[in-house]
C-alpha cells in the first residue's frame, strides 16, 4: 500500500540558469482513506528526491466535503506544510478539487501558507523558473457530451490569454494542466507553444501495473477517466514538435489510483499499483534520458 515508484525524465532547455529539480505528484485524492502515516513516508520518500519545486497538478483533495472534518484535514495541511519546509510546492486545481466557488475557500487559505503557492488560472515566477496553473472548467469534464473535447479546452484556454502569450523569453516555461487528455492536439499545444513542459496527471496511469506495461505501449491504457477503456494518453511521457520547438508532456501515474469516491471494493486493490513520483531535471545540455 505504501510502495512507492519514480520515473526520472530530464528535459533540456536552453534557458535555464541551472539544473532545475522538480518532484512531480498528482492525485493524492486526500479522503479519510489516507493515513498520517503514508503522508508522512510520501514527505519523506520526496524529500530524498531533494527538490527546487514540488509540484502537484491536481485532485489534491478527493471531494470538497473533506475541507469540513478539521482533524482530517490538518493531516493534509501537516504534510504540505512540511513540504514547503523543503522546497517551494505549486498546486493546480483538479476536476476533484472544486465543484462551486465555495469549494475554493481552502484552497484560497493553503495558499496563505509558507512557500505553498495554489495556481488558480495563476502564474509563479522567480529568477529560475515560470510555472502557471490552468484550472480547467467544470465544463470541459462534465458536459452533455460526456468527454473532454478539444473545442472545451480551447475555449478555456482562451479566456486566460494573458497565460499563453509574451511569457518571459529567458526562462524555463512550465504549465500545469491536470487533464493530459487532449494534450496532443496541435490546436491545444499551437495555443500554449510558448511552453516549454506541462505536466498533467487525471489519468492514474490508465490503471496499467509497472508489470503490465509490455502490453500497452506508449502512452496507452486499460482504463481512462469516466470508464473510458484503452486511453491513448493515459501514462509515460509525449514530445511533440510545435512551430520548431518540442514541447514535452508528463503524465503523472497519481498517488492513490482507486480514490474513495471509487467505491469501497476498487479503494481496498490500491496495493496493487505503486504511488507513482516523477522526478524532472531541467538541464542545459543536449540529449535524453527517460526511466521507466
Amino acid at each position: 500500500m505504501n510502495r512507492f515508484s519514480t520515473t526520472t525524465d530530464i528535459v533540456y532547455n536552453d534557458n535555464t540558469k541551472k539544473d532545475i529539480f522538480i518532484a512531480h505528484i498528482s492525485d493524492l485524492h486526500f479522503s479519510s482513506c489516507i493515513t498520517t502515516k503514508m503522508l508522512v513516508k510520501l514527505k519523506d520518500y520526496i524529500f530524498n528526491i531533494n527538490p527546487d519545486y514540488i509540484m502537484i497538478t491536481g485532485d489534491l483533495i478527493d471531494t470538497p466535503s473533506i475541507t469540513n472534518d478539521k482533524d482530517k484535514i490538518k493531516e493534509l495541511v501537516t504534510f504540505l506544510s512540511g513540504l514547503g519546509k523543503k522546497a517551494k510546492v505549486l498546486i493546480s486545481i483538479g476536476n476533484h478539487d472544486v465543484f462551486t466557488s465555495e469549494s475554493f475557500n481552502f484552497f484560497e487559505k493553503l495558499d496563505d501558507l509558507y512557500n505553498i503557492y495554489v495556481l488558480d488560472n495563476k502564474s509563479y515566477q522567480d529568477e529560475f523558473i515560470f510555472v502557471t496553473g490552468f484550472t480547467l472548467s467544470n465544463n470541459y469534464y462534465y458536459n452533455i457530451t460526456g468527454r473532454e473535447s478539444v473545442e472545451m479546452l480551447l475555449e478555456d484556454l482562451n479566456k486566460h490569454k494573458e497565460l499563453i502569450d509574451n511569457l518571459p523569453k529567458k526562462l524555463p516555461k512550465v504549465a500545469l494542466i491536470h487533464s493530459p487528455m487532449r494534450l496532443n492536439d496541435n490546436q491545444v499545444l499551437k495555443k500554449l507553444h510558448e511552453y516549454d513542459l506541462i505536466l498533467s496527471g487525471h489519468t492514474h496511469n490508465g490503471l496499467v501495473p509497472k508489470w503490465l506495461y509490455f502490453l500497452f505501449p506508449g502512452n496507452l491504457g486499460f482504463i481512462g477517466p469516466y470508464n473510458r477503456p484503452f486511453p491513448k494518453i493515459a501514462k509515460g511521457k509525449m514530445e511533440k514538435n510545435i512551430n520548431n520547438k518540442k514541447i514535452t508532456v508528463i503524465i503523472n501515474g497519481a498517488i492513490t489510483k482507486f480514490a474513495k469516491t471509487s467505491g469501497p471494493f476498487f479503494s481496498r486493490i490500491n496495493f496493487i499499483y505503486n504511488k507513482s513520483v516523477n522526478k524532472i531535471i531541467i538541464r542545459k545540455k543536449r540529449g535524453i534520458n527517460y526511466e521507466n
